[in-house]
Formats: structure tokens, sequence, C-alpha cells
């Protein structure tokens, strides 16, 4: 598939990013990748890494680091697609994949949705009912509400969100980090977890887990849309700019990445010195918290979660636009369109399903989800006719089809494993 050398977007990397509103100033490439890393720290992270840190103290760091790094290179991909071709992820698997393969995806790729809005819900819920004591349905109501103010808000013209999600990213890092300062960390038991080890059932099931829920595949959709350029009639730009945007996309995607990857991290440090007895839900990680290191500290644990939820319904708002944008042939009212991604959560919920477990096994779907959408993303950036400059280098392709099957066969061992 032939892309026209004059429709390619225009890709200065000094040009200052001006969806802020004006507040700062930074890279074009910077700011995408800090909003794709609100994905990253979203509700789910929470339910699968206080789990894992309160069961299994350490043992699944080395899954965590293992995750962020990937996560370092399918973004970078991601972003690299945008911009280069200046459509996204979904628009250019429905132009690739005509006819069963475009519906299969795209299905693929609502699930997604539906299983990211059931996490930001779970995940919003759960943290208004511990600082305001509000019944778990309510608040699900409330951050479903949210959402959609939020999208009636966008529908109306183009609202400066940005600066929000980049200040709520701010309390979500500064509160996990703070934590870990507050709790005992063993730090030899620390540092020799990074080594991978082996996974009995209950491990592997959420190592799954936080790989779905750090390699996000709404995220790739996300980002590859963020980082399209905008035709503004400027000239053509050369081989060197492109080049010099490509190595200004890897530095923000690292950084984006590696904030991310610390709070992660850090929510499996500091579950890890909690009572087993926590990894039971999120409201007993708070209880625990409370207990062993008084009010403040859990309440600054229900604050991060609180602003993850709110971050990641900001972001996800959007996901949902770029996939039916990218996949759809018939134009869904916005409203009509969020409502249909999120009716299912509230039913899943209001059957009674525990909380955190449907927080985790929110993220367990996400992991089987991926390579969906992992195997388009590796095709069409190794494609040199439509990424030009941009093509991956060989040794690229390789580690993210690496990563690829290291994430089927976690999946494949998980069913092995629950047989």
């Amino acid at each position: 598939m032939e892309e026209r050398v004059a429709q390619q977007p225009r890709v200065d990397d000094r040009s200052p990013e001006r969806g802020l509103g004006g507040t700062i100033s930074a890279p074009r490439t910077l700011v995408p990748a800090l909003l794709a890393a609100i994905a990253y720290v979203d509700p789910g992270n929470f339910g699968v890494n206080i789990t894992s840190g309160a069961e299994h103290g350490y043992a699944l760091v080395w899954v965590v680091v293992f995750a962020s790094c990937s996560a370092m290179v399918i973004q970078y991909l991601a972003a690299k697609l945008g911009m280069a071709t200046g459509k996204s992820l979904a628009e250019h698997s429905s132009e690739r994949f005509p006819g069963v393969g475009r519906a299969l995806l795209w299905a693929q790729a609502e699930l997604v949705v539906i299983m990211t809005d059931l996490a930001e819900i779970v995940g919003g819920a759960i943290a208004l009912k511990l600082l305001f004591g509000m019944p778990f349905m309510a608040g699900a109501v409330c951050v479903t509400l949210f959402s959609l103010v939020v999208l009636t808000l966008k529908v109306r013209g183009r609202s400066h969100f940005d600066s929000v999600v980049l200040v709520l990213l701010v309390v979500i890092i500064t509160s996990l980090v703070w934590q870990v300062f507050v709790a005992d960390v063993d730090r030899v038991a620390l540092l020799k977890s990074i080594v991978p080890g082996p996974l009995d059932s209950s491990a592997a099931l959420l190592a799954v887990g936080i790989v779905g829920a750090t390699v996000m595949p709404h995220a790739l959709h996300f980002h590859s849309a963020a980082s399209r350029g905008h035709d503004d009639g400027s000239a053509e730009v050369g081989h060197s700019e492109r080049l010099r945007a490509g190595r200004s996309t890897v530095r923000s995607v690292v950084t984006a990445m590696t904030v991310a990857g610390v709070a992660n991290v850090s929510l499996v440090v500091f579950s890890a010195a909690l009572p087993s007895a926590a990894g039971a839900s999120i409201e007993s990680a708070y209880a625990a918290l409370a207990a062993d290191s008084g009010q403040i500290v859990a309440t600054m644990l229900a604050v991060a979660l609180l602003a993850s939820g709110l971050a990641s319904t900001l972001v996800g708002v959007q996901t949902g636009d770029v996939v039916m944008q990218g996949f759809g042939r018939r134009p869904i009212a916005p409203l009509l369109r969020r409502m249909l991604a999120v009716v299912p959560a509230l039913v899943i919920l209001g059957l009674g399903v525990e909380p955190t477990h449907a927080l985790v096994w929110s993220q367990v779907v996400l992991s089987f989800a991926l390579p969906g959408t992992l195997v388009p993303l590796l095709l069409f950036t190794r494609d040199r006719r439509l990424m030009g400059v941009l093509v991956n280098h060989r040794l690229t392709t390789a580690v993210a089809a690496l990563i690829t099957a290291v994430i089927v066969g976690l999946c494949a061992y998980l069913v092995a494993t629950s047989l």
C-alpha cells in the first residue's frame, strides 16, 4: 500500500504541542507519549500489582520490568506509525484487512475498549467508596457520568484535557512513590527479584494480568492516533528531519514508559510489605495500609486510584473515538457509542462480581487480546513502502516479534496450568 509523500504530515519535533491549552511547551512527541502512559497506570494496574505484591512479595517484579520494557518498544512502533503515515493503527488495520479480517479486528478492538472501561469504572468506584463511603454501584454510575460529560464537551469542540491528564499523572506517580518511601522494603530481595523465576498457577494468572495491565492494547490505538501530524500546508520535511523526529520519539517513549514503570514497580513493592490477606482486594490493602502506616498513607493510595480512574477515563473516551473512526464506515452518535461501551461493564458489576477480581480478569482478557493488536502493528511498521525512512530496523522487528511470542507463551502457559 503506497503512501504519497505529499500526504506525509509535518514531523518537526521542535514544534510545541498546542493541545495543552497553552499551559506548557513540550516536544510534539513527548505529550502523546505521556498521555499514552496513563494507560499503563490505570486502575487495572492497581488491582493486579497490589494483589501480586501482597500474595507473592517481590516474585513478580521481573514481570513488571519485562512488561515495562516491552511497552517501550511497542509504544515506539505505535507512535512511529502515526507519525510516518498520518493514520492510526485502526485505520491501517481496516484498510489492510478488509472483510472478515476487518470485522474480527474491530470486534477485538471494541472488546479491548469494554475491558478498559470496566477497569476505569471499577477503579473509580472503589476510590469513591474508600474516600467518601459512596456505595459501589453509585460510584460506578458517577464515573460513567463523568465520562459522558467528558465526551459531550469533546463533541462541542477541541477540549483542553491534556493538561488535566498530565496533572493527574503527576498525582499518581507522586502518591505511589511516596508509598514506597514509607514502606519497609527489603532492598536485597527486590534486586534479586529482577531475575525471572518459575511461576505457579496463581502467579501465572497474575503475570498474564500484569502484562495485560502494563502492555495495554488500547494504548497502541491511542498513541498511533495522538502522534499523527497535522497537515498545515508546510513544506515537505526531509530525510534528516524525519530521522530526527524518530529519535525524539524514542526519547519521549522511553521517558514516558519509565515513569509508568516506576509507578507499577512501586505498587508491587509497597504491597509486598503488607500481609498476604491484603491481596484479596484493594479495599483490604487500603485497610492494611491504614493499620500499619496510618490513615494519611492509605488516603494517598485512594487518591492515586481516583486520579488513575479519572485520567484513564479521559484517555479511554478518545480511544473509543479512534477505534470507531478507524474501523467504522457509518458514523455512530458519540454518546450512543459511549453507552454501548460502558453498559456491559455496568452489567458485569451489577451481577455482583467482586471489584478487584473484575479488575484482574479484565487485564487477563486484555493480555489475550494483545496479539491481535501487536501483529498488525508489527506488519505495518516493517513495511518500507508505508513507513519510508522510519521503517523498522531488523533488530527492532526481531525484538518486537520476540515480545509478541513471549506474551502469547504466557497466555498459553496460563491456559495449560489452569486445566
